[in-house]
């Protein structure tokens, strides 16, 4: 039974959404954790960041997972069958090592884990760019990131706190058990025919290539947008775990609130995203979620200034994540209309969020290094009136040129 354009497997999505990061999740929060208790040397364990990599250069693969098709049915449904059958594999084995003795063995696998979920990543943006007619695509985005907020609370939360019962073993078990279950909901899944008409597996490199180039020229000024867009909710954000810590906070704390209560703030925000934008439009509600964004990171003064007590530190996280989750499904939903119009829809929704994505930790970096000479209370600040400034350019230079764009110029 085929899909229908007007019907999009809602579950499926969203049950790949939240696959794709609760094993991350758990290994990047709890992993470093787990082995240190263990008695893993710090040294080693600051190779465990490196298994992020694979995400962050999505962008590098993303023509592939276009331009090629698999030896089975859909374009994209291939290249999720494939991440989802080896993201469980790689769970299973690892579970069997002892990071004491197998340590090097376990972030190879792990660096290959990320890379399959790098793989199912792109494959299932292509897939919904394809798929979701234009005035679904913010449902798309409210349910990626929900989904993905979902992820992080049962692999960063649920699952560590059964990990005294589980142990190592157990615990990876049960997210290759989760991996599954999408697995199988994969292969009922049938590609519609019209995506499958429409793909990009017959665009070569060298024409993927002019089609980028000629993209970024025409759509100048949004990738502009988008390249400081996170300028200022980015450095925000990353100052609260060192201002917890430099205020005397357990690191259990501080994980439950930002990883449990702050992601299930944002779950919420992810989920009211979709109505909102219905209602005003893509650029209006991403206006609206970013004056928020700027308003709630002012919540964020008092711990800068040293007060961390409990409830001005659970108000400034949760407003963050009232706001950062909508926020980016909006900027993801006008990111889809934009990779919608083209044939390689994987490359284009990837070259995109991935600018976001990529200059959020690059600002977060250089956050971290001003602060310590600047402050923290300077960071907020700077970060507050960009954000603020990033709601009005944005509303204005996007709505500008998403116009142009709609009408195909």
């Amino acid at each position: 039974m085929h899909q229908s354009l007007n019907r999009p497997p809602w579950l499926l999505f969203s049950s790949i959404y939240i696959t794709q990061y609760a094993g991350a999740a758990f290994i990047l929060a709890a992993g470093g954790a787990i082995m240190r208790e263990q008695g893993v040397a710090l040294e080693k364990l600051a190779l465990l960041h490196l298994i992020a990599i694979p995400m962050l250069g999505k962008i590098l693969y993303a023509p592939f997972i276009d331009r090629f098709r698999l030896a089975l049915k859909g374009q994209y449904r291939s290249w999720l069958l494939i991440a989802q059958l080896l993201m469980a594999s790689l769970l299973l084995i690892t579970g069997l090592l002892d990071f004491r003795e197998q340590f090097g063995l376990i972030i190879g696998l792990l660096l290959l884990y990320t890379l399959a979920t790098g793989v199912q990543d792109v494959a299932i943006d292509g897939l919904a760019c394809k798929m979701i007619a234009e005035d679904k695509r913010q449902v798309a985005s409210s349910i990626q990131y929900s989904g993905n907020l979902f992820g992080n609370i049962l692999g960063g939360g649920v699952v560590l706190i059964l990990y005294p019962y589980l142990q190592w073993q157990g615990a990876l078990s049960l997210l290759a058990a989760l991996t599954c279950i999408t697995l199988i909901q994969l292969m009922f899944f049938r590609e519609p025919d019209a995506i499958q008409q429409s793909d990009g597996g017959s665009v070569s490199f060298a024409e993927l290539w002019r089609s980028v180039k000629a993209f970024v020229r025409q759509h100048k000024r949004w990738f502009l947008l988008l390249l400081v867009y996170p300028a200022g909710f980015s450095p925000c954000f990353a100052i609260i775990n060192p201002a917890l810590v430099d205020n005397g906070w357990e690191l259990g704390d501080i994980g439950f609130v930002t990883r449990v209560v702050g992601s299930l703030a944002g779950v919420l925000s992810a989920v009211a995203a979709a109505p909102v934008i219905a209602r005003f439009g893509r650029h209006n509600a991403l206006a609206l979620f970013t004056l928020g964004q700027a308003a709630v990171l002012l919540l964020l003064i008092p711990l800068a200034t040293g007060d961390a007590s409990q409830p001005v530190v659970y108000m400034a996280v949760v407003g963050f994540f009232l706001f950062n989750p909508a926020l980016l499904a909006s900027l993801s939903t006008i990111i889809m209309d934009y990779a919608a119009q083209t044939q390689a829809k994987a490359t284009f929704f990837t070259l995109q969020l991935s600018l976001v994505v990529v200059m959020g930790f690059i600002y977060s970096a250089i956050s971290m290094m001003l602060a310590q000479s600047l402050g923290y209370l300077t960071i907020v600040i700077t970060g507050t009136g960009i954000t603020f400034c990033m709601a009005l350019i944005g509303w204005k230079w996007g709505k500008t040129e998403y116009s142009h764009q709609k009408s195909g110029c």
